[in-house]
């Protein structure tokens, strides 16, 4: 625990533009939080992802068995329940708790996930990442040109994972409050739903205070059919996000917030970063 405090005070105070990111996007979203309220719990997040990083090479050399243990699944049931529609399975995802961990171990001790990424700039990274994920049985879906894969999966009544909680396109983005402001989010998994009924999980992840983790399985989202499919499919990535954001409000310092979230509707937010 020592390490992990020394290397996240290290990173914090020699990466200025993850700080400062990490900082702004805090008093963006969390205004009623003091100066220093804010900087603690960024200190936080930090700290958080060192864990991540320490955890991920755990992922690649422990034994497996070992690796299980350190999961609780909650929630199993539910997948399963939705499974039994035939019709596959979306697993919404957000970059909270160590949700490669919990991924891994689902996939090894229940079913395989399929999981939409993109790949990693760095080819040697883009092998570790791709080796961490399918070492428990998982397999990758490129997240760009992936739509044909993602169909064959759900055609085959498997679970498909995709992270909704991180900036996209303006062409391919839906704006839905997050957090109180208006933010670019990715409406893959709300489109399908509507159009094949395929159940819309969110899958959840968070560290737990005895070095564990959690993986929370929640019911499926209900779609709403009315003569108006866009406005069904808003209405439906707007509750995607407002349970991410649900979630993250519990354990926020284990969120993404070096991401810039909110770059496409609030540009002045990461003004020279």
């Amino acid at each position: 625990m020592n390490m992990i405090n020394l290397l996240g005070r290290l990173w914090y105070t020699l990466d200025r533009r993850h700080r400062l990111i990490t900082l702004r996007n805090l008093e963006f979203a969390l205004p009623q939080l003091s100066a220093a309220a804010r900087e603690e719990l960024a200190r936080g997040v930090f700290r958080h992802f060192v864990r991540f990083f320490f955890e991920a090479v755990e992922m690649l050399l422990l034994p497996l068995p070992v690796l299980r243990r350190r999961v609780v699944v909650r929630g199993h049931e539910i997948a399963e329940a939705a499974l039994r529609q035939g019709k596959g399975v979306l697993a919404i995802v957000a970059h909270a708790g160590n949700w490669e961990f919990t991924g891994m171990v689902y996939g090894l001790a229940y079913h395989p996930l399929a999981i939409v990424a993109r790949a990693h700039d760095h080819p040697v990274m883009d092998r570790l990442i791709r080796r961490l994920r399918e070492r428990g049985g998982n397999t990758m879906i490129p997240k760009q040109g992936g739509l044909k894969a993602i169909l064959a999966r759900l055609k085959r009544n498997e679970i498909v994972g995709m992270a909704i909680d991180q900036n996209t396109t303006t062409k391919g983005g839906i704006l839905v409050d997050f957090f109180g402001h208006r933010a670019r989010t990715t409406p893959i998994a709300a489109i399908l739903a509507r159009r094949f009924g395929t159940p819309v999980v969110p899958v959840l992840s968070r560290r737990l205070a005895d070095g564990r983790h959690l993986m929370e399985i929640k019911p499926p989202l209900p779609m709403d059919y009315s003569d108006d499919p866009a406005e069904d499919i808003r209405r439906q990535v707007e509750l995607q996000s407002r349970i991410i954001e649900e979630w993250i409000r519990q354990s926020p310092e284990q969120w993404l917030w070096l991401h810039k979230r909110w770059k496409n509707q609030y540009p002045e937010l990461y003004q020279n970063l």
